[in-house]
């Protein structure tokens, strides 16, 4: 049946292939499945074949690299050095050793072809829509592989999401269940909203002293702080050496030996008449030719004709003039007409998007160089730039012996390049929070701060580059481990929770006592804005709280007044009417999607396990295992435990 299904849909299936499969090649990366390689070590087997420290060391590797790229300045190195992260990644692994077991098993095969035909189509080997030869050779070389492998890595991976697409579309969706979807984000109901703000009650709350005490003493976790360091920083930029100056000799040999920097290109001035396509294209032809023989005859009236017939309003009240401009400022037809015109020369019709053009080149500005004192600025901001560059290359080595031998300090750096050293107090191993300082106290450095040289012998860190011509050295000045705040350090946190805690408390109670009064008969209790309608789709910037009241009230007992504690206070909602629409056919497949995706990944979960059990998937190094499943250490490290 799969093979059949394969053999009638292989074009639908090549499409689904292609969308599922270089995701799946980039998130779980190449394992080379080499039966040659020592057994010795195996951390986990599937069909009796090894999984490898190595590499499940590569698999790692990848997926950081792809968790660097993915995050940014959230990146933490040691995302994957938990128990979790590790018996993730390996199950993973078994998942994709089990279905390419499955897939020679089923006889499913992908064509040399096939897959040469997907690579061409991967974004990644792609420039302006095309396929990129030297892209794909570029992505060849930095994975050491040939053409061929890749293109056998591409076959297998293909093979297997054909077998398991198949699982995930063949997910059955019942039409009641699109359909109470749709009418749980759809439906629409009439409220109207008062609320209870907070902030009226701050000024009424007072907390003592010995309330803030209690909670401290009450809530020690929430003041636990973790290792802190206070570090010292040095950066290293080309900007540093940007101040040298040029002598003019240096500016008259640069301006000589780069006078294709400061060629300006030619410009030509021209006026034109725009016939637009209001009236039709044929009626915009006939009036442009009309008005081109007239000009013939009388081009100086060209100005007149442009203000009483432009479609161009801006060039028309200067009797169509354009001004100066260069190549590539106009759409190519018109500008192609103008550059090809003499001086004073009337050409057209000329035919663009915009309708007919009747144009008059009125002047023209030959290419030239730019003379020595119109560039000279530019030329010393060139001068400095390429300077500084070439300083910074220069010193950079420099730099990075002077932090690493003279590792007590950094003031010889300080000294010799005239960089103010910068401090930053409180950083702990997340890094700091404000992003643009995450970007020179990245986590490289953070890491380098926190090893045992720098955060104990209070030694530099080396010269790290932070970006492209950006070198960071830091040290420790002060260490700080995990540690509770003082009720002194915390007084000031706790007075100004406290506060917003029980002034949200006070507006509860105001709130309650509100909703009371309405649900008594008392209309006039609370003062309502204006009606708005809502939906869980479109919530109308109601909070998520008020909205899930608003929602659960059942349509039959409308109008009705519901309450919520929310963020900043208390809302009271008066819910007038409710409104069902019909879903349209297109609603209940989007929605049959929607719920398709929650519920592939349960089955896909089921479908992977199976798998493994039925291709002898066992893990046999405990650290690798579940905790729960861990087994003591006197049954021994080689007992094989099936992988659930």
């Amino acid at each position: 049946m799969l093979l059949e299904l394969f053999r009638n849909h292989k074009r639908w299936l090549m499409f689904i292939a292609m969308i599922l499969v270089i995701p799946s090649f980039v998130v779980t990366g190449i394992y080379s499945y080499n039966r040659m390689i020592s057994d010795d070590g195996a951390i986990a087997k599937v069909d009796d074949v090894s999984i490898l420290p190595q590499q499940f060391d590569e698999a790692k590797r990848q997926q950081l690299e792809i968790l660097r790229e993915r995050l940014g300045d959230a990146f933490r190195s040691n995302m994957l050095e938990s128990r979790e992260a590790r018996v993730a990644l390996l199950e993973r692994m078994m998942n994709d050793r089990a279905v390419a077991g499955e897939t020679s098993l089923e006889s499913v095969e992908v064509s040399e072809e096939t897959a040469i035909e997907l690579i061409k189509t991967m974004p990644a080997f792609q420039q302006d829509g095309k396929f990129n030869p030297q892209a794909y050779q570029n992505f060849l070389t930095s994975r050491g592989y040939s053409d061929e492998y890749f293109v056998s890595i591409m076959r297998g991976d293909i093979a297997r999401e054909l077998l398991i697409s198949g699982l995930t579309r063949s997910v059955i969706v019942p039409k009641t269940a699109s359909r109470n979807l749709y009418n749980l984000l759809n439906e629409k109901r009439e409220i109207a909203v008062h609320t209870v703000p907070s902030a009226d009650f701050v000024k009424s709350i007072q907390i003592s002293d010995e309330d803030a005490r209690k909670f401290w003493t009450d809530n020690q976790k929430l003041f636990e702080r973790p290792d802190e360091i206070d570090v010292e920083y040095v950066v290293l930029t080309p900007a540093l050496f940007a101040n040298v100056q040029p002598t003019e000799e240096d500016v008259k040999s640069f301006y000589e030996q780069n006078p294709n920097r400061f060629r300006a290109p030619e410009e030509r001035r021209a006026s034109h008449i725009l016939i637009d396509l209001s009236e039709g294209e044929d009626k915009a032809r006939a009036k442009a030719e009309e008005l081109f023989k007239t000009l013939q005859a009388k081009p100086e009236e060209f100005e007149k004709l442009a203000r009483e017939n432009s479609a161009d309003p801006a060039s028309a009240k200067d009797g169509g003039d354009l001004g100066f401009f260069g190549r590539g400022m106009m759409v190519p037809a018109f500008e192609d007409a103008v550059f090809k015109a003499q001086k004073g020369a009337i050409v057209g019709p000329v035919q663009t998007e915009f309708g007919f053009h009747i144009i008059k080149v009125t002047d023209i500005k030959p290419e030239a160089v730019r003379p020595l004192e119109e560039v000279r600025d530019e030329i010393v901001r060139l001068y400095q730039e390429q300077e500084s560059q070439k300083r910074f290359a220069e010193e950079a080595e420099n730099f990075s012996n002077m932090v690493y031998e003279q590792s007590d300090s950094l003031n010889p750096v300080v000294e010799k390049y005239g960089i103010k050293a910068q401090s930053f107090k409180g950083l702990t191993a997340e890094g700091p929070a404000d992003p643009a300082l995450k970007k020179i106290l990245n986590q490289h450095v953070v890491e380098s701060l926190f090893a045992d040289e720098c955060l104990r012998e209070k030694r530099n860190t080396q010269a790290i580059e932070v970006s492209a011509n950006t070198l960071v050295a830091a040290r420790v000045t002060a260490f700080r481990p995990t540690h509770i705040m003082s009720f002194e350090e915390a007084r000031t946190d706790i007075l100004a929770r406290l506060t917003r805690e029980r002034s949200l408390d006070a507006a509860s109670d105001k709130g309650f006592e509100l909703l009371k009064a309405l649900r008594s008969g008392k209309a006039d209790a609370a003062k309502f804005g204006d009606a708005v309608s809502v939906s869980r789709a479109n919530p109308q910037g109601q909070s998520f709280e008020l909205i899930n009241a608003v929602m659960r009230v059942p349509a039959k007992e409308l109008p009705a007044y519901v309450g919520v504690r929310v963020s900043d206070g208390y809302q009271i909602a008066h819910v007038t009417k409710s409104e069902l629409s019909e879903p349209s056919e297109t609603d209940l497949i989007m929605g049959a999607g929607e719920l398709r995706q929650m519920y592939a990944p349960a089955d896909m979960s089921i479908y992977y396990a199976a798998l493994r059990a039925k291709h002898e998937a066992v893990v046999l190094n405990d650290e690798y295992k579940p905790e729960a499943e861990t087994t003591p250490a006197a049954e021994g490290k080689d007992r094989k435990t099936p992988a659930k």
